[in-house]
């Protein structure tokens, strides 16, 4: 697929001629065909066939920058609100400026919407909240908003149809009246929003990729005439279809453990429920990592560097070591993150599985938000950080000796591999004088 063609719409392919002036967007040539019906019971005119093209290069709009006014606004007739949406924001892109939901009205009884209005992006003013109590000035982005009238509001009819009742096109400030200005508007940024982006970020994100490498991919990809998606709004893609997929693939694991608990009378299992009821963290341990634990639960090793290639929930087991030197499992959870209050949650879930019973070591990575945590379940544990963990970020601070002494290396290998305390402790004294330590210590 070429993706530097097929990302855009076709309207995007002609900004340039729309947009040069609004004499020359009123002299183009439409053609139109409408059949109207008129409501007899509110007596609005319904349009039921409508197209428009400008010099067949696709770009649809209900009207003309000389034919939009109240009255041909005011009456019109909507499948669903998006399209309504579309609409605006079209008509918005055609006279320089953007818009944005502003009100949204539901029905107390059915909770569906029944009202919703769009206005000018430059609607209303920011509230500014005062500066806190310690006398902090807060600083402030630049004001954008100029209280601007402009909006348009549309109406739910019985018939499940939207019409526009309320419409003013009245601004209080400066148009836009190029199309890269215009573009940079936030409603006109479509190309985040279109299928073709979103579908190849979900992709990218089933590959592997970060956010991060999706968005310079994707960037590198598209034309110079859309703005660049950011990294956020990949993060939102790939939120959203990890939430799909995780609530799916959470309702089978949980089918799985009920299936397991008929013949393990044992099986523990927990869920952790979002507020819109998704699953988003699970627990589990059956009985014979439950008997293990109460044998050999002295010493655990929690780790959370494991990760699903797919779904990119990190995968936390819960291991030890049995009385032959081999590691046995005691319990696994998938996380939604790694998050202090998740880690809270997961170790009181642990604690509660393994009859209370605290262990008198647990190892883990260099991680703030896991210590934070055990320090709050684990009071009486003794907390260490895994050796692996350690070598890994050990070059990075004795880089400096080992370029200014040619003996340090060798001097800090042989300090390391002490076998007793007292000789660990000795010979860093050693090194600390040798070395010149104090003042690299002392920062």
């Amino acid at each position: 697929m070429n993706y530097k063609t097929s990302f855009f719409p076709a309207y995007l392919q002609v900004t340039f001629h729309i947009m040069d002036s609004e004499m020359q967007v009123a002299d183009q040539s439409f053609e139109k065909q409408t059949n109207e019906d008129i409501d007899a019971n509110n007596g609005y005119s319904r349009s039921t066939s409508e197209s428009e093209k400008i010099n067949n290069d696709g770009f649809n709009i209900g009207c003309d920058e000389g034919a939009c006014n109240d009255q041909s606004i005011i009456g019109k007739v909507f499948d669903t609100p998006n399209d309504a949406y579309t609409f605006y924001n079209d008509y918005a892109f055609l006279h320089g400026f953007g818009i944005r939901i502003h009100w949204r009205f539901k029905n107390k009884t059915t909770n569906e919407h029944y009202r919703k209005t769009y206005v000018c992006n430059k609607e209303g003013f920011k509230c500014l909240k005062v500066n806190n109590s310690i006398g902090k000035v807060i600083k402030r982005c630049r004001e954008v908003r100029t209280g601007c009238k402009a909006m348009i509001q549309i109406s739910k009819q019985k018939d499940e149809k939207w019409i526009v009742d309320k419409f003013n096109d009245t601004h209080n400030h400066a148009l836009s009246l190029t199309p890269m200005k215009v573009m940079k508007h936030r409603s006109h940024g479509k190309f985040h929003r279109t299928i073709e982006c979103r579908s190849l970020m979900v992709q990218f994100g089933q590959a592997g990729l970060k956010p991060s490498q999706i968005k310079k991919a994707i960037n590198a990809m598209k034309t110079s005439d859309e703005a660049d998606v950011t990294l956020k709004q990949c993060a939102d893609v790939l939120s959203e279809q990890r939430k799909q997929y995780r609530g799916k693939e959470f309702y089978g694991l949980i089918k799985h453990f009920q299936d397991k608990a008929l013949v393990d009378n044992d099986q523990y299992f927990v869920v952790d429920l979002c507020d819109d009821g998704y699953p988003r963290n699970i627990f589990w341990a059956d009985g014979r990592s439950r008997d293990a634990y109460t044998k050999f639960g002295d010493v655990v090793v929690f780790d959370v560097t494991y990760m699903t290639n797919k779904y990119k929930m990190p995968f936390a087991p819960f291991v030890g070591v049995n009385h032959h030197r081999q590691s046995i499992l005691f319990g696994g959870a998938l996380l939604e993150n790694e998050k202090e209050e998740t880690f809270v949650r997961l170790f009181e879930n642990f604690l509660k599985c393994m009859f209370r019973k605290h262990p008198k070591a647990i190892i883990t990575d260099q991680d703030k938000a896991m210590g934070n945590a055990i320090k709050k379940v684990f009071p009486n544990t003794r907390h260490r950080f895994c050796e692996c963990h350690i070598k890994r970020h050990e070059p990075k601070h004795i880089r400096q000796f080992v370029a200014r002494y040619s003996d340090f290396q060798e001097s800090y290998r042989h300090w390391v591999n002490n076998d007793t305390i007292e000789e660990f402790e000795k010979k860093f004294e050693v090194m600390r004088s040798r070395y010149n330590l104090e003042h690299k210590l002392d920062k």
